[in-house]
């Protein structure tokens, strides 16, 4: 053998083992699908009871979405994340926290926002999910109110609103009572959920096949109740967090998840990983750039951003609906291919032989796919001590220009 051979064996070696404790990311990444085009879905959270002045601003995100099309003359689409209900604070402060009272988004003070979302819907520019029928669990918030004032402040304000509990209590689907927090009992878990479910179809007419866990806290227990009341796909930030630490941040994420991957029953995931609050001073540059990122991994752009943008004061309200509606506007003349789909309708096309939206021609996904492995994270400490991520880019180069070369034989045929 020769010294160069056993070189390369030692490194092939070398690179096994550094890449073989990440097996089940390098699988997910390769089924992952590849997008043949790009995707932009609006993922707005947190909408719920609240005023009148919410369904106003539904009302003009509706209107100014359904001037924005793909070339398929699809309207650009915000889904809306529902909160179905809110505390009764006068009538729990009456009880003295000892028991829990709520309103729900179908009470007659709320008719002006469902007409919004229902208008929006009939449109196509909205989706609606499900987000819980609080932000919390409800016995959470007892016990915490029991000895914090601040807590019971929160409650006597009628117009208080979700965004500003205390971030660990925002998880509705553990017990934060105490922290660290602790799992929720499986029997209340399954009846909250179907609960939800009923409340969700009495007032949009049926359960929701999306789920948005609140925080991107859940558990398998919470999945299986999903399942189990329809729901066919969980859009996540890639992650899964299970709890709340002793400081009230999230516990270190328990999995990493990927488009289209399954999870219980028929459910598949979706991942939305580009960030667009205006209220917190990101502007639409900061969304071409997440698009045109996520198109050239071949990945779907699911931009993630949440009621608070659109009820602030009057100004910052109107400057985060201007920022929306350029930030789109923007995305569709950098990439007039793009296309605009509801959750629903994208997990569907996981599900389709040869869908027009997904590339299937090995050597394209192979390219896609190199281009993952040198975005991953986790991947990245493996990919640079084994050399690979300086090989990688010239693989791309050759596989391109093979490509390229390829489409040009087309043509000219």
């Amino acid at each position: 053998m020769s010294t160069f051979a056993f070189f390369v064996l030692i490194w092939l070696a070398l690179t096994a083992a550094l890449l073989a404790p990440q097996a089940r990311v390098l699988r997910a990444l390769w089924r992952e699908p590849v997008f043949a085009r790009p995707v932009v879905i609006i993922e707005s959270d947190d909408w719920g009871p609240g005023p009148a002045s919410d369904a106003l601003m539904l009302r003009r995100i509706a209107e100014q979405l359904a001037d924005i099309c793909d070339r398929e003359g699809r309207p650009a689409l915000m889904t809306l994340g529902v909160v179905l209900g809110k505390p009764d604070g006068a009538a729990i402060l009456a009880d003295d926290c000892q028991r829990y009272h709520r309103r729900l988004l179908d009470e007659d003070a709320y008719a002006p926002i469902v007409e919004a979302m229902r208008a929006g819907c009939n449109k196509g520019v909205f989706s609606v999910q499900r987000h819980g029928l609080e932000h919390f669990w409800p016995a959470s918030l007892l016990g915490r109110a029991r000895d914090d004032l601040e807590l019971r402040r929160w409650l006597a304000d009628p117009d208080a609103r979700s965004e500003r509990l205390p971030s660990a209590l925002q998880s509705r689907w553990v017990d934060s009572t105490v922290l660290p927090s602790s799992a929720l009992p499986d029997a209340e878990i399954e009846a909250a959920v179907r609960e939800e479910g009923e409340v969700f179809e009495r007032i949009f007419g049926e359960r929701p096949k999306v789920a948005v866990p609140n925080t991107f806290v859940w558990s398998a227990a919470v999945e299986r109740a999903w399942a189990a009341d329809g729901v066919r796909c969980v859009v996540s930030c890639g992650r899964q967090y299970e709890g709340r630490s002793a400081d009230g941040g999230l516990m270190p994420p328990t999995r990493e998840l990927f488009n289209a991957q399954h999870g219980f029953g028929d459910i598949r995931y979706l991942v939305r990983d580009v960030y667009f609050e205006p209220v917190r001073g990101h502007r639409a540059e900061q969304v071409w750039q997440g698009v045109a990122e996520r198109t050239a991994l071949g990945r779907p752009a699911l931009i993630e951003t949440h009621r608070e943008s659109f009820i602030a004061a009057q100004e910052p309200a109107e400057q985060a609906l201007n920022e929306l509606v350029s930030a789109l506007r923007g995305v569709v003349r950098r990439h007039p291919s793009v296309c605009f789909l509801s959750p629903a309708a994208l997990v569907d096309t996981f599900g389709v032989q040869y869908s027009p939206l997904l590339h299937h021609g090995a050597a394209l996904r192979l390219t896609f796919f190199l281009r993952r492995l040198l975005a991953s994270a986790v991947l990245s400490r493996a990919l640079k001590l084994s050399g690979l991520r300086f090989l990688i880019p010239l693989l791309i180069r050759v596989l391109t220009t093979v490509e390229s070369a390829q489409d040009t034989r087309r043509v000219g045929c």
